[in-house]
């Protein structure tokens, strides 16, 4: 899913770390917690527990990069010098109240659609396969065949940058394809989503939901390592996998990073690929999508550190 670089000025507050209800790593490998299977150390990685956690990241001075399940981003092979914020399966709690599904931002999207099977709700199962988080999901508006996160949220619960916390509805955050712009001053995450779902025959849910998660299957190369569409597909004209596939690159390899043969819009770690290799073969498509159709793709991943060092 989605990440957000949340630069975070001052000083540190003295032994932030030793006040985190979750867990605290120096020098993690971020590799470990990516699709993509690359990317160098944290300086800290942080899986909170609580917001209270979230809070006191916040307020440590430190830069930070809040992550769901790293299935969106591409790490450099540095790493990252600051705090990577890993909200994924923890803070994950589910609950019905007042008629709305009230979901923790760390949930895994395909967990959230099984539960909505098991209690009869409809409109997100199109989200089925994707392997991000919640968080990541209303962050990005993620979106497949047709729908978007954003279609069915009520509220999001955030942390800002300060420590406080704002409960911001729908019509306070503009939002369209794979976007969404939040009213908040400098850096924040997203802790918590209330989504408004239409109530369905169980049958009908699991069936709808069965029938989206083979239609990825036939379609993206599920199970690889990747971080899904690397490009936003253009406002017009064909989508960004057509673009790609017309300009003959599907199969282009770098160093074990290949151009899907199953959907050009996808890279997969073949094995053996550093986020460098990855990086590389980004710019080689975008730049022979450019010169073929003078279209400029823009990246629907995100870019976490320095890959211009050397």
């Amino acid at each position: 899913m989605y990440c957000v670089f949340l630069p975070i000025n001052g000083g540190s507050s003295s032994r932030w770390q030793d006040r985190i209800e979750g867990s605290v790593a120096e020098g993690a490998a971020l590799a470990r917690h990516t699709t993509y299977r690359v990317g160098g150390p944290a300086k800290y990685l942080v899986v909170p527990a609580t917001t209270d956690d979230v809070r006191e990241v916040f307020v440590s001075g430190e830069d930070t990069f809040v992550m769901g399940a790293g299935s969106n981003v591409l790490v450099a092979d540095a790493g990252f010098d600051g705090v990577v914020l890993k909200i994924c399966n923890t803070m994950a709690h589910i609950s019905v109240q007042d008629g709305e599904v009230v979901v923790g931002a760390g949930r895994l999207l395909p967990s959230l659609v099984n539960s909505c099977v098991e209690m009869g709700l409809s409109g997100m199962e199109w989200a089925v396969g994707i392997p991000g988080t919640v968080g990541g999901a209303v962050c990005a508006n993620a979106g497949a065949f047709g729908s978007a996160t954003w279609d069915c949220v009520d509220y999001v619960g955030v942390v800002t940058a300060d420590g406080s916390c704002q409960r911001l509805g729908a019509a306070d955050v503009e939002h369209g394809y794979r976007f969404a712009d939040f009213p908040v001053v400098g850096p924040f995450a997203v802790t918590e989503v209330a989504f408004r779902l239409a109530g369905s025959d169980v049958g009908r849910v699991h069936a709808l939901t069965e029938e989206y998660k083979a239609r990825r299957g036939a379609t993206q190369p599920f199970g690889a390592a990747s971080a899904g569409c690397v490009f936003k597909n253009p406002t017009e004209g064909p989508a960004a996998g057509e673009l790609i596939d017309k300009a003959g690159l599907k199969g282009l390899t770098r160093d074990g990073a290949v151009v899907s043969a199953k959907h050009a819009n996808f890279i997969v770690n073949e094995g053996g690929a550093a986020a460098a290799d990855i990086y590389d073969l980004i710019e080689e498509i975008r730049e022979a999508v450019r010169e073929k159709f003078g279209v400029t793709l823009e990246l629907e991943i995100k870019l976490v550190g320095d890959f211009h060092r050397g």
